[in-house]
């Protein structure tokens, strides 16, 4: 009598041995709950994969023309996401590492006890497939929020561990040019240079083996992005099986970024050409940053002058009288003017305030000095 396990799998079988391979299928399906159709070759059983949808395969390894390994290299080049079991008399430990290396969810050895045997088998296919379908239902569940994401304009979408696209945004379909949907499968090789897709395939295996986000900022056609790659794992199976991806562009931040950082390269090359006397002091009148010039007008090497006052390069008096002048753009918050005489040369000098992120907080004064012919 079959019993009823409330689910129906069904499989391929791949065996170039006819008698074998029905006598497993006899021994898969006593219980009820297993569908086999047969395969005599790997050739065959590609055929038939094209034709029909299973929810595993288990392929004999030693097999004229195309063996099993070979077998497996196949379907996983044609992007066939299911289970793969490897099913033998081999035993050699190279070939079980192949098998897993490439892509195999279970090898399992023959053995003269069929009993056992078939039943680790069958085991075995229910591991594998039971697997599959929690990871299914998990994308389905991650693919069921694209009512959030379709209305964040920023690049979201899912990646399997081959960089195979599991789900993307309308945002993301409309950056890569898709017009009918058609996605699902597709490589990310597809729609990037080769650059970029090695680039994103170092990240998704990092991400991936890891366990943690990562965060990448890259250039795209002129254009500037940044992402954060962040596993999906299966807290059931302790398997992280795809990648999530929010992918931000940020050409507008880092074209402001490069002005800046250009106007304050060109302002650096301004401030060290000028004769003038260039310098900002903090309200206590420390020392922040000074020009070549100044460092020369008072004898300081390199730059140890930094927090360093005023006072110590100045008499009393000259101190004084600056003290008061940084007091004044302070408490005014507004530029200041003075002239003051030094070593018998007068000076102009103008102090300008440095506001922090209130414009009620003087935080620094940034002051010009030039030397003035006498009266």
């Amino acid at each position: 009598m079959k019993q009823d396990h409330g689910i129906m799998i069904t499989i391929l079988l791949v065996d170039d041995q006819p008698d074998l391979l029905e006598l497993t299928r006899i021994f898969l399906e006593k219980e009820g709950d297993l569908i086999v159709d047969t395969a005599v070759s790997a050739e065959e059983a590609l055929r038939m994969l094209k034709a029909k949808k299973y929810d595993a395969v288990v392929s004999d390894y030693n097999m004229p023309e195309m063996d099993g390994i070979e077998f497996l290299d196949e379907f996983m080049k044609r992007a066939i996401d299911k289970p793969f079991i490897i099913f033998t008399g081999k035993s050699r430990e190279d070939l079980v590492i192949r098998a897993l290396n490439s892509g195999a969810d279970f090898y399992l050895q023959k053995s003269t006890d069929p009993r056992s045997q078939y039943a680790e088998l069958r085991n075995m296919v229910h591991q594998a497939v039971m697997r599959k379908r929690v990871e299914d239902a998990l994308i389905r569940s991650e693919i069921n929020h694209r009512n959030i994401v379709e209305a964040i304009e920023d690049s979201i979408y899912m990646v399997d561990k081959n960089s195979r696209y599991l789900f993307m945004n309308a945002y993301h379909q409309q950056r890569l040019g898709i017009t009918d949907g058609n996605y699902i499968g597709r490589d990310y090789s597809e729609f990037h240079t080769p650059e970029e897709c090695e680039r994103f395939t170092c990240a998704v295996q990092e991400s991936i083996e890891s366990g943690k986000s990562v965060q990448d900022e890259y250039r795209s056609k002129g254009r500037w992005f940044i992402r954060r790659l962040s596993p999906v794992r299966n807290e059931t199976l302790e398997r992280i099986f795809a990648v999530t991806v929010i992918s931000a562009e940020t050409t507008g931040r880092k074209q402001v970024e490069e002005a800046l950082q250009f106007t304050d390269e060109n302002y650096q090359i301004v401030v060290e050409a000028t004769q003038d006397s260039i310098y900002t002091v903090n309200p206590d009148g420390r020392y922040l940053f000074m020009n070549t010039h100044h460092k020369q007008r008072l004898g300081i090497d390199r730059e140890k002058y930094y927090l360093r006052s005023y006072g110590d390069f100045h008499t009393p008096e000259e101190n004084r009288i600056f003290s008061t002048s940084i007091r004044q753009v302070i408490q005014t918050k507004k530029s200041h003017e003075d002239t003051y005489t030094r070593n018998n040369r007068k000076f102009l000098r103008r102090m300008y305030p440095v506001f922090g992120s209130s414009k009620d907080n003087v935080t620094a004064i940034s002051v010009i000095s030039l030397e003035i012919s006498p009266h």
